[in-house]
């Protein structure tokens, strides 16, 4: 199995640490080229696709990526990040890349990839909506078959700090939904979920949480990591043998390679209480006997 992964294009003009001028579009090329060339199962595209700016402006520039990514003839599964709906609608988008953003189960043979799009629009007084009824279909998603699920988002779930990251280390709350731990309690219950890929933080980042890993892909546009260069990056992930490879190119690389979870492993043991609520005494009489 072999997909190759782009996200955070944020095609359009200037922000943040996004190089005055630079120009994503040839980098999209060369993705989807080298994914037609080495004959790719899927290209999946993580959200924010744009750097929004006006209706129109938003329009031409999504239209542009997309006509791009029609290219590639094979599967492709794109979801909605926050930039994404702030000036266009879900309907804009649907139209803009040809297939729906609802969330959404793709069969992959011997797996399963779940394209799940709760809420992306962000309050920026208050940050992301929980997930609410989502999570109730990403349960339903997961239970109704046993093979091993991938699951993507735009926004990661993991909880995983945010210390070094330009956006999010004041802002930690804009980084993930309010009701994370809750999401994660959820999935890690059902025992069919794998692996969890995401944007939205613009940084490479692995984190194994009751043994599913979620791993965050840099953006396509970022420079906070790769000053003065642009990051151009873009990733390969490959399941084999009862491994996952992800290889992260451009300029700012990253390599992960880890056992790929089956689907009903024993999950890590719960966490033991706080401290402060353990009876010492008893627990040495325990170890006395």
């Amino acid at each position: 199995m072999k997909i190759a992964i782009i996200t955070d294009i944020h095609h359009g003009p200037q922000s943040h640490t996004k190089e005055a001028g630079w120009d994503g579009l040839p980098v999209v090329r060369q993705f989807i080229d080298r994914a037609i060339e080495r004959n790719v199962d899927l290209v999946l595209d993580l959200g924010d696709h744009i750097s929004d700016t006006t209706h129109e402006k938003d329009y031409r520039f999504a239209s542009e990526l997309a006509a791009i990514f029609s290219t590639f003839r094979g599967k492709r599964v794109h979801v909605l990040g926050n930039h994404d709906v702030n000036n266009l609608s879900i309907a804009d988008n649907e139209a803009i890349f040809g297939q729906s953003m609802q969330s959404s189960v793709h069969d992959l043979g011997e797996f399963r990839l779940i394209a799940w799009q709760p809420d992306v629009k962000i309050d920026m007084e208050t940050g992301f909506n929980s997930t609410g009824a989502h999570l109730e279909w990403l349960v339903e998603a997961l239970k109704a078959d046993e093979r091993p699920a991938i699951i993507a988002t735009h926004v990661p779930l993991s909880g995983h700090s945010q210390i070094g990251n330009y956006y999010f280390e004041r802002n930690a709350g804009y980084s993930t939904y309010p009701d994370h731990a809750a999401v994660r309690k959820a999935v890690e219950e059902n025992g069919n979920a794998a692996l969890w890929l995401s944007g939205h933080v613009h940084w490479n980042t692995i984190t194994n949480v009751g043994n599913i890993q979620h791993v965050t892909i840099q953006s396509l546009s970022e420079r906070f990591t790769t000053m003065p260069l642009t990051a151009a990056a873009y990733a390969d992930l490959e399941i084999k043998d009862g491994e996952l490879t992800i290889d992260v190119h451009g300029n700012d690389p990253f390599h992960v390679r880890v056992p790929f979870r089956k689907s009903g492993e024993r999950p890590w043991v719960a966490p033991m209480q706080p401290f402060s609520e353990i009876d010492w005494a008893e627990r040495r009489k325990q170890v006395r006997a």
